[in-house]
């Protein structure tokens, strides 16, 4: 029992960890690595990926909170303040930082096959504690509906030709496949 509470309170304190602090951790060349800190990394990049790829990238495309024809790109009022797009995304609740763009990057370094990428980045939308809306369908229901949901996420048009899913148990597979090539990959740096 002690055991299982103190894995806990690791647990917690790598999730609020910063995600560089957390991947020097994760790797088994760190003198205080601990496997836990490998999976919450991994955790945490398809969550932040998911997050950035849907929030940031989709939110209110060309959106801007002034008039057209206010003077010079100002406000109504005046300030300019509201136009600044880290303040919209401040505003709206959008933490996009350098930690999205390392999530990224680590990403593009896994070179995941699309199948399995896109396999766990559903996984990680649907596993997020808000999860409502179409993210709370089944994975079943996902497959039916996979050019959607992968668009959702970033993919072009089409791209459910390339990678299909037969079934729901097809993308938990997938996306199990994925999460172990990047915990290997984030144990050796």
């Amino acid at each position: 029992m002690a055991l299982n509470n103190e894995g806990r309170m690791m647990r917690s304190v790598y999730e609020r960890m910063p995600i560089a602090r957390l991947r020097e951790i994760a790797r088994e060349s760190h003198e205080h690595h601990d496997p836990e800190a490998t999976r919450v990394f991994v955790n945490r990049v398809l969550d932040m990926e998911v997050e950035r790829r849907t929030w940031y990238a989709h939110e209110n495309l060309g959106f801007q909170p002034f008039s057209s024809t206010a003077k010079l790109g100002e406000s109504p009022g005046g300030s300019t303040t509201a136009a600044d797009p880290l303040a919209i995304a401040y505003d709206r609740g959008i933490r996009i930082h350098a930690a999205h763009e390392e999530a990224r990057q680590f990403l593009e370094y896994a070179r995941l096959r699309p199948r399995n990428l896109l396999a766990a980045l559903i996984q990680a939308a649907k596993t997020d504690r808000r999860v409502n809306g179409p993210w709370g369908k089944s994975y079943d229901q996902i497959v039916g509906q996979l050019g959607h949901y992968a668009q959702m996420l970033g993919w072009p048009p089409g791209i459910e030709t390339t990678i299909e899913f037969k079934k729901g148990q097809a993308i938990e597979r997938a996306a199990l496949e994925g999460r172990a090539q990047m915990i290997m990959l984030a144990r050796l740096g």
